[in-house]
């Protein structure tokens, strides 16, 4: 089959001349061409060395469009994007500011409304929808800005808005810092700083990046590609390695001290994920006071295969049935780290298996990464004794069209898949139900 390249080299004219464009002489002057009545509509055409090339339009248009699927890479295609998608050079009419011009030269007033000028929205690689509904393993930033009342025993009470996520600050998008939180919980990261380039490292470098002696960055971290020889794959959803300063606050003296983690997802979407390691290690760069405190839940490597939890874990479909199997057992609303790395999560894709030695419990196991229907950014109602009668689902203000409870990318309703009596999923682990 002709590739793109051999159909660049036969409309070009010899070398140390202009190539002619389609239909063209070299001097811009038409050239003379005829139909011919065959199937595909193929033209001939004569070039300067009266050769004649049959070129099928539909077969063209496919070969094209296969070349460039195998080398296109998205916006953020696992290291430092082009410049000028987050930055203007000069506030022009090509490439204006959305927001208030800065120092930085961002295209936002910030940096996150900056990132939101694309992430804004729901569906695909988008993080803030209109309405809760997106169903992403990170969550939805909707829940954040959008606080519900619920009438319990009477009395009127406030779930969501401050205490639904990580409140990040985007003042394009009428996004504030919190309130209460002045720091990270855990630590002492300032709520004033949090935003997409807190944790995400817009330029995608991996540790201080080729100038730090990195290799250069040819694929995601965060998909199952193919790493070409003398290149490296990107961090795990660009997030920031140990040397990283936590979006560039370098007057604050703040930077990462443990790596990226390692985990596996279908695409931009981020539908479904699987973890290896290091994922509470990399949460406690902020949040340090709760790994493997002896005060506080545990989290994070050598802890045993979830904490002593795993027969548990495997055996428990939901309250009342201690029906599960290993194999079987995996529950996307609790998941957890394998322990493996990458090459074992790409082995595994889209594994339905329950825990063996080696996997943990990490922060992401019970909570969601941006925000969530549930207040302490919760993957269930933390709050509730039923499931079923979570707060987000009792409420009038929260949209129809919201995902309040969703499974590897697709909405479910929890009395169905658990039973309306279901009682707290920290029993999956625990069973005190």
């Amino acid at each position: 089959m002709t590739n793109q390249s051999e159909v660049r080299q036969r409309k070009s004219s010899e070398k140390g001349k202009p190539a002619a464009r389609q239909g063209h002489k070299v001097d811009g002057s038409l050239k003379r061409t005829r139909m011919a009545g065959l199937p595909g509509k193929q033209i001939i055409l004569e070039d300067e060395m009266k050769k004649t090339y049959k070129i099928s339009l539909v077969a063209g248009a496919t070969m094209l469009t296969l070349a460039f699927a195998g080398t296109a890479m998205a916006f953020h295609g696992g290291g430092v994007a082009h410049c000028d998608g987050c930055h203007s050079m000069h506030n022009s009419p090509e490439n204006p500011v959305a927001g208030t011009p800065g120092g930085q030269l961002l295209k936002g007033t910030d940096a996150s409304s900056t990132c939101l000028n694309c992430h804004d929205g729901a569906g695909s690689y988008h993080v803030n929808s209109a309405d809760g509904s997106n169903a992403k393993e990170g969550g939805d930033f909707y829940w954040v800005t959008n606080p519900y009342d619920v009438v319990v025993r009477g009395n009127t009470k406030t779930y969501g808005g401050d205490n639904a996520g990580h409140n990040i600050v985007a003042a394009d998008f009428s996004m504030n810092a919190d309130p209460v939180n002045t720091q990270a919980p855990g630590g002492t990261y300032s709520a004033t700083l949090l935003g997409c380039t807190s944790c995400h490292d817009a330029h995608g470098q991996v540790l201080d990046g080729t100038k730090g002696g990195s290799l250069p960055i040819s694929v995601s971290g965060s998909y199952d590609d193919t790493v070409p020889t003398g290149t490296i794959a990107g961090n795990y959803r660009l997030l920031g390695d140990s040397m990283y300063e936590a979006g560039n606050h370098t007057a604050d003296g703040f930077a990462y001290s443990n790596d990226a983690p390692v985990a596996l997802t279908n695409g931009s979407s981020g539908a479904w994920t699987r973890y290896g390691t290091g994922m509470s290690e990399w949460c406690a760069n902020c949040h340090g006071d709760y790994l493997n405190s002896s005060t506080k839940h545990v989290a994070g490597a050598g802890n045993g295969i979830l904490n002593g939890f795993g027969t548990n874990y495997n055996s428990y479909v939901a309250t009342g049935d201690f029906e599960g199997v290993q194999a079987t057992a995996y529950d996307d609303l609790v998941p957890f780290e394998t322990g493996g790395d990458k090459a074992s999560l790409i082995t595994a894709g889209q594994s339905t298996a329950g825990p063996v030695a080696g996997a943990q419990v990490m922060c992401l196991t019970c909570h969601r990464a941006h925000a969530s229907a549930h207040n302490n950014m919760g993957r269930w109602d933390f709050e509730t004794e039923l499931i079923a009668e979570s707060h987000a689902l009792e409420s009038t203000d929260v949209p129809a069209t919201a995902a309040v409870y969703y499974k590897d990318g697709v909405v479910i309703d929890v009395a169905t898949d658990y039973g309306h009596y279901q009682r707290s999923l920290c029993n999956k682990c625990h069973v005190q139900d």
